[in-house]
C-alpha cells in the first residue's frame, strides 16, 4: 500500500502549475521519479549501503527541485510513460528494483541541471 501511494504522490508532484510554460521532458520525469521511488525503496532496507543510496538519492533530488522541475507541466504521453515506470518498478524484485535505481541515480548525475526539461 505504501508503494502505492507513493506513485500517487510522485505523479502529483511532478504535475506542474498549469501556469507553468516549460514542459517537462518524458526522460526527466522519469529520472526524477526514479529517484523519488529509490528514496522510499533504499529507506525501507536498513544496512549502510541503503542509507549511503539514499543519501545520494536526497541530494540529487534537492538540486532538481531548485531547478524548478516541480513546476514544469507534463504532457499526457509523459504521464502514461511515468505511470508505466512505476508499475514496472513496483513490479520488480529487489535485485531489479536496485539496477532501476542505479540506473536513475547514473541518468540524475549526468543530466545537465542547466537545460532539465528543455531537451
Amino acid at each position: 500500500m505504501k508503494k502505492l501511494l507513493s506513485a500517487a504522490i510522485v505523479s502529483c508532484l511532478l504535475m506542474g502549475s498549469a501556469s507553468a510554460n516549460q514542459q517537462l521532458s518524458t526522460e526527466d520525469a522519469i529520472g526524477m521519479a526514479g529517484l523519488m521511488v529509490c528514496d522510499l525503496f533504499y529507506s525501507d532496507i536498513v544496512s549502510e549501503e541503503s542509507n549511503t543510496k539514499a543519501d545520494i538519492i536526497r541530494k540529487l533530488m534537492a538540486v532538481k527541485y531548485k531547478t524548478g522541475i516541480a513546476d514544469m507541466m507534463m504532457t499526457q504521453k509523459t504521464s502514461d510513460e511515468l505511470d508505466f515506470y512505476i508499475s514496472h518498478f513496483n513490479s520488480s524484485d529487489d535485485n531489479q528494483k536496485k539496477s532501476l535505481c542505479a540506473e536513475a541515480i547514473q541518468y540524475s548525475q549526468d543530466s545537465s541541471v542547466a537545460s532539465l526539461g528543455m531537451r
